[in-house]
């Protein structure tokens, strides 16, 4: 590893420099597209409108069900697949800077393998047979680039992984094909994305945030350009960028599903433990995505993972036909802004026509919740984080000074009451949570939908959930209105970082801009959340 801490910029803008390289120049947009396109733009289709075939166009088209049903049923092969998924992914990284890793060879090469699988047998070797998936930095890829959102890692030894992360290897082994890898922020600990390598944009308006830590992914699916993909979520990661990017996705109980094989903000500190799932372009594709990985039966690899295969629901506690949905209107410490007020309004309505029994839940001791996880997160006091950075010279960025604010070292006794105090928080929210009588939790994602770049700086509407490991999934459920979202006129906050969520929005700066919404279930109960989930989407989306 270099130690030549002045030349840090010149070092990060080479890696940048090599990405762009891994893109053909065929699939290059031109200079003056690139140019016109201003900040606030909508950039989703700006692939279609370059580079793309009609064919190319239609078979993007689709969910990864369908895909991998089309596939199977020998409608397209693997390699045409690749070929408009890797073509689609060069345009997003252009628009969006969403890459950290490209390799459209590498993915043809084992799309060909695949065609001519099917071609000699038939048959495809799994669920997943040529459909492409994206992976998020931090998850181990063998032979690609892993950074974790620090220069000093991408010059290090882990720098390229030895090994597929548990994860991959179980969706590699059921066809999947991959062909990228995507952008986290510093840290890995941002609801946006910005590290090194720049901030990643929302493809739609690049004005806003695409969220964090997973937003690479969520950048490069709102573009068109990935329809099954690896996120990680420790305080909402998988949640926030989907909401802010109008797509799905699900954080899994945190030992559901492996985490070998994954480099997180502080690896393998165990009093938060962060969840890895799926972002999809829909509500089944997240059940595709945790069903095949579950089926290899992962936990006889991975320690961290429990021995829990995937299960039918078996009816509802507190509902029939239907399950008993609680409301959570906003968290006490930070109201909502008025897309997210109004998508949940709306929401609400719809469930209630639809026949759903629904009882309104109070939020349930949020600051203590905020002042404990953020406690636990950062345990060393910040220490590798600084560590980290000085080895390059690398600044820390304002938005990883701002999460590690109050930060300090904790020793072991200090950390087992810590931990003494977690668990019996989780137990008191149990309680709570039997108390109301409720099979899942409708609540907003955050106090509102993607915000402006350098901004994003509350997150416990989700963190909540990974400190008591509840599973909560998101949904698309509408999009700023500007003429119907306007700006209210407050006087009264009920606290500091309120009053700063509230006067930040204003409806022109976050047009276009998804409204995403959240549903929330008891730890385990993996599968009646996601189910419950499809149901509200399908009635709130229709």
């Amino acid at each position: 590893m270099t130690t030549d801490k002045g030349d840090w910029k010149a070092r990060a803008a080479a890696y940048k420099q090599s990405i762009l390289d891994a893109i053909p120049p065929e699939w290059r947009v031109d200079e003056s597209v690139l140019a016109g396109l201003k900040p606030g733009s909508e950039v989703r289709f700006v692939a279609q409108q370059t580079i793309l075939t009609k064919d190319e166009i239609h078979l993007l088209a689709r969910d990864a069900t369908t895909l991998a049903a089309d596939i199977a049923a020998g409608r397209f092969t693997a390699v045409a697949t690749a070929t408009a998924y890797a073509k689609s992914a060069a345009v997003a990284h252009q628009v969006t800077n969403c890459l950290m890793d490209f390799f459209p060879d590498e993915a043809l090469a084992r799309a060909k393998e695949l065609d001519e699988y099917y071609a000699k047998n038939g048959k495809t070797v799994g669920p997943l047979h040529g459909v492409p998936v994206s992976v998020k930095d931090m998850v181990a890829v063998k032979g690609r680039r892993m950074t974790a959102g620090f220069l000093a890692i991408a010059e290090g030894p882990y720098g390229v992984s030895a090994d597929d992360a548990t994860l991959v290897a179980a969706l590699r082994a059921a066809g999947a094909v991959f062909y990228c890898k995507t952008t986290n922020p510093q840290a890995i600990m941002h609801l946006e994305t910005d590290s090194f390598l720049g901030p990643t944009t929302n493809p739609l308006n690049t004005a806003l945030t695409c969220g964090g830590s997973s937003g690479g992914e969520a950048a490069l699916m709102a573009a068109g350009a990935a329809v099954l993909g690896i996120g990680t979520d420790i305080g909402g990661s998988i949640r926030n960028p989907c909401a802010n990017c109008g797509l799905y996705g699900f954080k899994p109980t945190a030992a559901r599903l492996p985490r070998g094989g994954m480099m997180g903000g502080m690896p393998h500190q165990e009093s938060i433990v962060g969840a890895t799932g799926p972002q999809t372009v829909s509500a089944r594709d997240m059940r595709l995505f945790i069903e095949t990985v579950l089926a290899s039966e992962p936990w006889r690899i991975d320690p961290g993972c429990v021995g829990m295969p995937w299960k039918q629901t078996q009816g509802w506690r507190y509902g029939g036909a239907k399950p008993r949905v609680g409301v959570m209107w906003d968290d006490g410490l930070v109201s909502l802004q008025p897309p997210m007020k109004r998508a949940l309004r709306e929401a609400v309505d719809k469930l209630k026509a639809a026949g759903f029994d629904l009882v309104d839940v109070a939020p349930y001791k949020s600051k203590e919740a905020w002042d404990l996880i953020n406690t636990l997160y950062f345990t060393d006091g910040g220490k590798r984080v600084r560590d980290l950075c000085a080895e390059t010279g690398e600044p820390i960025l304002p938005l990883t000074q701002w999460v590690m604010q109050g930060a300090r070292e904790i020793d072991a006794t200090e950390l087992r009451e810590l931990v003494k105090t977690r668990d019996g928080f989780r137990a008191a929210y149990n309680q709570y949570w039997n108390e109301q009588k409720i099979d899942v939790l409708l609540c907003a994602p955050g106090y509102g939908t993607a915000q402006p770049l350098g901004t994003t700086k509350y997150w416990n509407y989700t963190s909540f959930f990974n400190l008591v490991d509840y599973p909560a999934g998101v949904f698309p459920a509408s999009v700023v209105k500007p003429e119907e979202d306007r700006k209210e006129e407050k006087t009264a906050f009920i606290t500091d970082m309120d009053r700063y969520c509230s006067e930040i929005y204003d409806p022109k700066v976050f047009w276009n801009a998804p409204v995403g919404l959240q549903v929330v279930g008891q730890r385990w109960d993996d599968e009646a959340t996601l189910e419950a989930l499809t149901l509200i989407s399908k009635v709130v989306t229709a």
